[in-house]
């Protein structure tokens, strides 16, 4: 089982002109808010960028590898509250033989969170 297991279960994943968008849920009650802030939990930026990995992973229907990101900005913090929702976007889609790379923005109804260019290769590096 992986570390981020039921952090963001899926709820659900479409299809975009240019990508793809996947909604998800908070769950307050995962280990990393006990350790990320007692009392005060916000999710690590980390553990955004492994998500959108992971969802990017689901989509592809393969093992992704992380090879680069670029333009990283953490915009709000992202508090977890019991049912909240949160859309990984997905756009700029685009694949090759070697990888895949996609631009990401983590957001809910009323905040951006996040936004982050990523790209993947199929191969370890």
């Amino acid at each position: 089982m992986s570390f981020l297991d039921n952090l963001f279960p899926t709820q659900s994943i479409t299809e975009t002109d240019d990508g793809f968008k996947a909604v998800v849920r908070c769950n307050p009650e995962h280990p990393v808010y006990r350790a990320h802030f007692p009392g005060n939990p916000i999710t690590p930026g980390a553990c955004l960028l492994q998500t959108a990995g992971a969802l990017m992973q689901q989509k592809m229907g393969r093992p992704l590898f992380l090879k680069s990101s670029k333009n990283i900005k953490y915009l709000s913090i992202l508090i977890p509250a019991e049912g909240k929702e949160v859309k990984f976007c997905f756009s700029h889609v685009a694949e090759s033989e070697t990888g895949c790379k996609a631009q990401v923005v983590i957001a809910d109804e009323n905040t951006i969170y996040t936004k982050m260019s990523l790209t993947f290769s199929y191969e370890p590096l």
